[in-house]
């Protein structure tokens, strides 16, 4: 009896128990609450500062070869040495120009003559030797022809072969030949030269104080010359070596002044302007340069505009080939610019930040424009006054609690 009593009441406590339960559901578990940085919304300046490098250059600079080629005789200038445009820097073996120049004077004096000569018309015993050469001719012919009339008959009666008469045939030929000459060289003695003739011995002539006038010229070239003012950079062979034309000896440049081309990317290229300062820093040292040129086309494969600056070096202490870095801030428009860690962006049409409302994050969705410095800039979606979360974003959901660090209630 006293058992069943037991049971019966452990049966009704545990029904009560199952009613109480169903009457108090069980509450949802609290959101953790997450810490962020939190920084007001508002209007500034945009502020770009570009850094950008470049290598240091002369402001004028040439290597300088020989035009003709052969073996450096003479080559006293070195690196550092100061030249004016002009000054000769090395030399070659000239032995063999010489020579042209000579051989080229002697043709020179040769058509020279030769142009008196066809002038002035024949002396009288040029005329006496030509016509003595015609009548010579002439016996000659006629013995020939004496000689070929005997050798004919001989060839029709089968006397002789058929290469005897052709032999005979051919003497009469050069005979006709030799009389023919005769008489237009005597005729030409006599007439005097014809006009075509004492024109082609004129252009003989000229072309003949031409090629003398060619040979001087490139014995002329056997010097190297500076072609501008400057400093010997480098000296690029020796005395002794063998060198052809266009082979490079010495590298001149003009380092009083220098320049660097600066790649500036193309979308930053209106900001620049010829005659401005740009700052320019080698080591720690600084020093003011001018922009002097702004290349007029887009380098295809890095999407940047070369532009020139030119700083004065008085002093030589700088020198080409070192890398110098240049600094420009460029003041834009006002707008709202956020720290880019402060956005989530999918896309520039799906970006979205969160607010403190009420501490509680809330996802706003913003448009984004461009990157200025490491802020972006917000065209909509925020307000001045807004409460931002700065920093811990990454670990939102829409409607966290937040708190600021450090403890306070954003």
């Amino acid at each position: 009896m006293k058992r069943r009593w037991l049971v019966s009441v452990m049966m009704i406590g545990l029904l009560a128990t199952t009613a109480c339960s169903e009457q108090q559901p069980a509450s949802a578990p609290q959101k953790e609450l997450k810490h962020v940085v939190v920084a007001p919304v508002k209007k500034e300046q945009a502020v770009t500062v570009t850094e950008l490098s470049g290598t240091l250059a002369p402001l004028e600079e040439a290597l300088v070869s020989f035009e003709v080629g052969g073996r450096i005789v003479e080559m006293n200038r070195k690196e550092g040495d100061t030249v004016k445009a002009g000054d000769v820097l090395a030399r070659v073996n000239a032995t063999d120009y010489s020579l042209q120049v000579a051989s080229s004077s002697a043709a020179v004096q040769q058509s020279e003559a030769n142009l008196s000569k066809v002038n002035n018309g024949a002396r009288e015993q040029e005329v006496t030797q030509a016509r003595l050469l015609v009548e010579k001719a002439t016996v000659g012919l006629q013995k020939m022809q004496d000689d070929f009339n005997r050798i004919e008959k001989l060839y029709q009666q089968n006397a002789i072969s058929k290469s005897e008469y052709e032999s005979a045939q051919n003497g009469l030929t050069i005979a006709q030949k030799d009389l023919q000459n005769a008489q237009q060289s005597y005729s030409l003695i006599t007439q005097g030269a014809r006009s075509e003739d004492k024109q082609l011995t004129q252009a003989v002539y000229n072309q003949t104080v031409i090629a003398k006038e060619v040979a001087a010229n490139t014995l002329a070239k056997t010097q190297l010359r500076s072609p501008i003012n400057g400093t010997i950079i480098a000296k690029l062979s020796s005395a002794g070596n063998l060198v052809g034309s266009g082979t490079p000896v010495y590298q001149v440049g003009n380092i009083d002044t220098l320049k660097v081309v600066l790649p500036v990317p193309d979308r930053e290229i209106s900001a620049w302007k010829v005659g401005e300062a740009i700052s320019l820093d080698l080591y720690g040292q600084k020093r003011d340069g001018k922009v002097t040129k702004i290349f007029p086309a887009t380098n295809q494969n890095t999407g940047t505009i070369g532009v020139e600056v030119q700083i004065a070096n008085q002093a030589r202490d700088w020198f080409a080939g070192q890398v110098v870095k240049a600094t420009k801030t460029v003041t834009g428009q006002e707008g709202v610019y956020v720290p880019v860690e402060a956005v989530i962006s999918r896309g520039k049409d799906d970006a979205h930040v969160f607010v403190n409302a009420g501490g509680k994050a809330v996802k706003t969705s913003v448009a984004i424009g461009q990157i200025v410095s490491d802020k972006l800039e917000i065209k909509s979606g925020l307000k001045e006054g807004d409460q931002l979360i700065v920093k811990g974003v990454d670990r939102l959901f829409d409607g966290d609690p937040i708190e600021a660090a450090g403890g306070t209630q954003p």
